[in-house]
């Protein structure tokens, strides 16, 4: 390995560090924060429903969360390219609708992005690492 392959990521590790993105997203799609910064779910419809208890006996959530059915979180796929992580959105419609109205997905918040390098950081920290446990020839002379 050389010194410059130290900072050299591959498709995998796009591929991990685009997972833990995706996990960060999800974890606050269920804890009602939006990507922009807002933290709670606009929602008259929820709030009235509520107040007159026709949600129903089995709800137990006391707030509305982007999760709904599932299926938007279940489709959003991490790739690594050799060059960039992304998060492939395959319900792309709901995720412009939602953001016709103000709950933004498909970004990183700062907290996330902070995340996400640190996540970058253990990655750059175990390639040095491996360089640093490997012994150095040096050639004197022809």
């Amino acid at each position: 390995m050389k010194a410059s392959d130290i900072v050299k990521l591959s498709k995998n590790d796009y591929g991990k560090v685009a997972s833990f993105a995706r996990g960060r997203i999800v974890k606050d799609m269920n804890d009602g924060i939006m990507q922009n910064g807002i933290f709670k779910y606009k929602s008259k419809d929820y709030a009235a429903k509520k107040a007159t208890g026709a949600l129903g006996k089995f709800r137990k959530s006391d707030r509305v969360t982007m999760l709904l059915s599932g299926e938007t979180k279940n489709r959003i796929r991490p790739e690594g390219k050799k060059d960039r992580a992304t998060l492939v959105f395959e319900n792309g419609t709901i995720v412009k609708a939602n953001e016709d109205r103000g709950y933004i997905l498909r970004d990183l918040n700062a907290k996330n992005r902070d995340f996400v390098a640190k996540e970058f950081k253990k990655i750059i920290d175990r390639n040095v690492k491996k360089y640093e446990s490997k012994p150095i020839k040096v050639k004197i002379g022809k």
